[in-house]
């Protein structure tokens, strides 16, 4: 149950700027995969997110750590593109209230999916082509 619930935050935190990434399509398409939504239902999510902003309000991940891990590669997936939108923050900002995540708790969950993206966004430049 916390996989799916970690995709609907994923989709609500792709959809929010109104741009789907080819990096953020496959994180959602791999995870629905891997947990068996099929395409029509990932179809018909991704459409929710994309037209309800209250999509991601109702997040509810069981375990404190899966919800720290989750927020954290939300954040990520928010910045794989170099920077977090207002409406991606915000969503991610309602995602963490949701799940119990607020103050400074929230605030070193946010560097650190800063600093993961930022480290995978350098070390893929680095890397030889």
């Amino acid at each position: 149950m916390d996989d799916l619930e970690l995709l609907k935050a994923i989709m609500a935190v792709a959809a929010a700027d109104g741009k789907l990434l080819r990096a953020e399509m496959g994180v959602m398409q791999g995870l629905a995969e891997r947990i068996g939504v099929g395409t029509v239902s990932f179809e018909a999510m991704l459409d929710t997110a994309r037209q309800d902003k209250s999509f991601a309000d109702n997040i509810l991940i069981q375990s404190k750590a899966k919800a720290r891990s989750a927020l954290e590669l939300l954040v990520g997936l928010a910045r794989i593109d170099g920077r977090i939108s207002e409406e991606e923050r915000a969503v991610i900002v309602r995602v963490a209230m949701t799940l119990g995540i607020t103050g400074d708790d929230f605030e070193r969950i946010y560097l650190a999916g800063i600093a993961r993206a930022d480290e995978l966004r350098r070390s893929r430049k680095a890397a030889p082509r």
